[in-house]
């Protein structure tokens, strides 16, 4: 009976470790899953900004009823598409390719629907080009009130093509009455944002009211390219303008988590693997190896938070390095140090202890039995923890937010000294920005370091793989 016992015990425990890692694997999909649908905006976010196109959300009051979104075109590249399709900055766009749009994903995800290829685009001009030029005069008929008259109207404009003309003055537009010059504009926008594109415009010419079918909509052709290879090699290689979620790009922060981790790996495993052999081929046992044991497996364990609190204290501010490349290195190799130092020591105890023997016993010394023989059959673990401790370099962002790390830079750093922003920094600014487009930037950018976790673990595993040997 006890064995079989023990065999249906085993079976439970299997099928949980089973039912643990298909959960595990589950929850990664999901993960994975969700932020490439996250990021799937970033190839029609891109294709606006070749089309020479920054958009923003702004919104707009209209008298009796709630705040209107709307989306305006907030930069336009001289002698791109979109200027010469006559869009220019201001202007407000009202649909892409049949479907009305109110916020900026939403014109990114009408291009991302269409596809490459020329796409009309319905905008309402901003107000000189809409109206002309308004003159606020007072209301002769009620002191204390202003009225608006048109000045000037532009010749093809979409007040010309409804029958105003210099010296009319606006009374209402769609049944609001018009109080400004700057409102005469925001009740066409959100009239147009809440109902038919042509509006009932009320004008006053001679004395006499008049009622004039408004169009304030311009359409023109805009060539749009989205392609995903060239959007994400875009977004890896430029730094772009950090007010636009078009042009942003992640090249400063990729530079910047290279330096730091660069520098890491400079100090810390070195510094990590000698301790390492020391304490294990030289260190004989007594109260100062015990202590150090004791203070190298607490620190392993040691928040990472805290760690940044001692870099920011003795690094950037004891040793004058500042917020600086350099300063942020020798941060991350005190937080990953205790870790190299228990990952090598347990790749050095795999070695048996009859190879240390049978080299000693032809006359090798300590440190030709080291370097030749112990460090070669114990490297493969070495090298496993080192690229281990990497990829938590990689995804490390407390300690250097501590440190005082930019969360945005518009620069490449071109040495140690400068100061630096690195990929979760990043992530963690793009994430907590509001503004439509950012959190698409932030799941782009997720992307790229689960990528570059990926690949150093599988090298990890490669390496455990074909190197490690196994003693009889």
């Amino acid at each position: 009976m006890r064995p079989k016992w023990r065999k249906g015990r085993g079976t439970v425990f299997g099928a949980l470790s089973v039912g643990a890692l298909m959960v595990g694997l589950l929850a990664l999909a999901t993960m994975i899953a969700a932020t490439v649908l996250q990021a799937r905006r970033l190839t029609a976010m891109d294709a606006t900004s070749q089309a020479g196109l920054a958009l923003s959300l702004r919104s707009v009051e209209v008298p009796g009823r709630e705040f209107v979104p709307y989306v305006v075109a907030a930069q336009v590249d001289p002698d791109s598409a979109a200027e010469r399709a006559g869009l220019s900055r201001g202007d407000v766009l009202v649909g892409v390719g049949g479907s009305a749009v109110s916020r900026p994903d939403e014109v990114w995800d009408a291009l991302g629907k269409l596809g490459p290829g020329s796409s009309t685009v319905s905008w309402i001009p901003k107000p000189e080009k809409l109206w002309g030029t308004l003159r606020a005069v007072v209301h002769p008929e009620r002191p204390g009130e202003l009225g608006v008259t048109l000045a000037a109207v532009p010749v093809g404009s979409p007040a010309e093509r409804a029958g105003l003309r210099p010296g009319d003055a606006l009374i209402s537009v769609a049944g609001l009455p018009v109080t400004g010059t700057r409102q005469a504009w925001e009740l066409v926008v959100g009239a147009v944002r809440q109902g038919p594109q042509v509006l009932t415009l009320v004008i006053e010419r001679g004395r006499e009211r008049q009622e004039l079918a408004f169009d304030p909509i311009v359409q023109g052709e805009i060539p749009f390219q989205p392609e995903l290879w060239r959007a994400w090699g875009r977004f890896l290689t430029r730094i772009g303008d950090p007010r636009y979620p078009e042009r942003a790009g992640l090249l400063s922060a990729l530079v910047g988590s290279l330096l730091v981790v660069g520098v890491m790996a400079l100090f810390a495993f070195p510094l990590g693997v000698g301790a390492a052999v020391y304490l294990e081929e030289y260190a004989s046992q007594n109260w100062f190896t015990e202590v150090l044991q004791v203070l190298i497996a607490n620190l392993a364990g040691m928040p990472s938070a805290v760690v940044g609190i001692f870099g920011l204290e003795i690094f950037a501010r004891s040793w004058g390095l500042g917020r600086s490349v350099f300063a942020g290195g020798l941060t991350l190799a005190l937080l990953v140090l205790p870790m190299t130092i228990v990952a090598a020591r347990e790749a050095l105890r795999t070695v048996p202890r009859w190879v240390r023997e049978a080299a000693a016993s032809v006359g090798a010394t300590p440190w030709q039995v080291i370097r030749f023989h112990v460090l070669p059959y114990a490297l493969p673990g070495i090298f496993t923890g080192i690229i281990l401790a990497l990829a938590r370099a990689l995804g490390e962002a407390a300690p250097l937010l501590l440190l005082g790390a930019f969360l945005y830079v518009t620069y490449v750093p071109q040495s140690l000294l400068d100061s630096f922003t690195i990929v979760p920094l990043q992530i963690f600014d793009w994430a907590t920005k509001p503004q439509d487009g950012f959190a698409e930037l932030a799941a782009a950018a997720i992307l790229v370091l689960i990528a570059m976790h990926l690949v150093l673990n599988s090298i990890a595993i490669v390496l455990r793989n074909r190197y490690q040997r196994r003693w009889a």
